[in-house]
């Protein structure tokens, strides 16, 4: 019998493997010293692995 999608997704082997992904994904980005995007007072900054922030720009769709 195939299970549903929300059967799948809700089971704990899959939040296991979810968790394990993106932790393996946090220590790649970590590694490569690529920034992460952090929401501070509903301003969003790229944030670097060595705490140093910058405020992101809108885009100019002009």
């Amino acid at each position: 019998m195939t299970k549903s999608l929300l059967e799948l997704t809700t089971s704990a082997e899959f939040k296991q493997r979810l968790s394990a992904r993106f932790k393996k994904i946090a220590e790649t980005r970590a590694r490569l010293r690529l920034p992460k995007a952090v929401v501070v007072d509903g301003v969003v900054f790229k944030e670097y692995p060595d705490g140093r922030r910058e405020r992101f720009s809108k885009p100019d769709l002009t």
